[in-house]
C-alpha cells in the first residue's frame, strides 16, 4: 500500500527497511530502463507504464503533504522521515523516467544521422505519437538548417580517408543524382564500382551498399 513506507518510517523503523520498500514504487520505471538498454533501437512505446510511474509520483507527493498536515506532526526527525522518503522516492522516479525518455530521443536523433534519411516503417512502429512528431520536427529543422547554409551535415559522418570509395551494391537503387557531384548515377544489385564518397555515403549507412574489400 502506498502509505506503507511513510508509516513505517514515521513509526521509527530503520531507514534501511524503508528504503527496501521503495523498490515497489520503482518497479515500472526500472523495467522501462532495462528494456531501452537491451534494444538495438528503442523498444515499443509503453505509455501504460509511463502513466503508472507518473501516477505514483503524484500519489507520493500527495502522501508527503498529507503526512505534514496530519494531526500530531511536530517536525521531529522521526516525523520528518515519512515525507522525506516520499520525496526522495518521487525524485528517483523522476530522474529515471527522464533518463528513459531522453535515451529514446537521442536514439531517434541518431537514426537521422546514421541513415541520412527517413526512418523505416518498422522503426516508426516502435514510437509513440509524440515521438513520431518529435522525429518529424527534428528532420525538418535539420533540413532547413542545411538548406539555409548549403551544407550536408550527414555526409562524411566519419572523417574520410579518400574522396572515392569502392562499393558493392546490395539492392537495386535505380537512378539518382549524386548530392556531391551533381551527376546522374544508376546502381543495380551486384554492381561493383568506384564512386565519390559524398554521393553514396548515405546509401552505405542505410545498408544499400557496402565497402568492397
Amino acid at each position: 500500500c502506498l502509505c506503507a513506507v511513510p508509516v513505517c518510517c514515521s513509526a521509527g523503523a530503520s531507514a534501511r527497511r524503508c528504503l527496501r520498500r521503495m523498490d515497489q514504487y520503482t518497479k515500472e520505471v526500472v523495467e522501462l530502463l532495462q528494456d531501452v538498454e537491451k534494444a538495438a533501437f528503442v523498444p515499443p512505446s509503453q505509455p501504460e507504464k509511463v502513466e503508472a510511474v507518473v501516477s505514483k509520483m503524484t500519489a507520493l507527493y500527495k502522501r508527503a503533504n498529507d503526512l505534514q498536515e496530519a494531526d500530531g506532526y511536530d517536525g521531529s526527525p522521526s516525523a520528518v522521515m515519512g515525507p522525506r522518503v516520499c520525496m526522495l522516492t518521487l525524485a528517483r522516479l523522476q530522474r529515471c523516467l527522464l533518463a528513459y525518455l531522453r535515451c529514446r530521443m537521442e536514439r531517434i536523433e541518431q537514426v537521422r544521422w546514421d541513415l541520412a534519411g527517413a526512418m523505416d516503417d518498422a522503426s516508426k512502429a516502435h514510437l509513440s505519437r509524440h515521438e513520431l512528431s518529435y522525429s518529424e520536427r527534428f528532420n525538418e529543422l535539420l533540413a532547413e538548417f542545411q538548406m539555409a547554409y548549403d551544407l550536408d551535415l550527414t555526409r562524411d559522418y566519419q572523417p574520410p580517408e579518400d574522396l572515392y570509395v569502392r562499393v558493392n551494391v546490395l539492392q537495386d537503387i535505380g537512378q539518382f543524382i549524386g548530392p556531391e557531384s551533381g551527376q546522374p548515377l544508376e546502381l543495380k544489385r551486384g554492381d561493383h564500382t568506384l564512386l565519390r564518397r559524398g554521393d553514396i555515403e548515405h546509401l552505405i549507412r542505410q545498408g544499400l551498399l557496402e565497402h568492397s574489400r
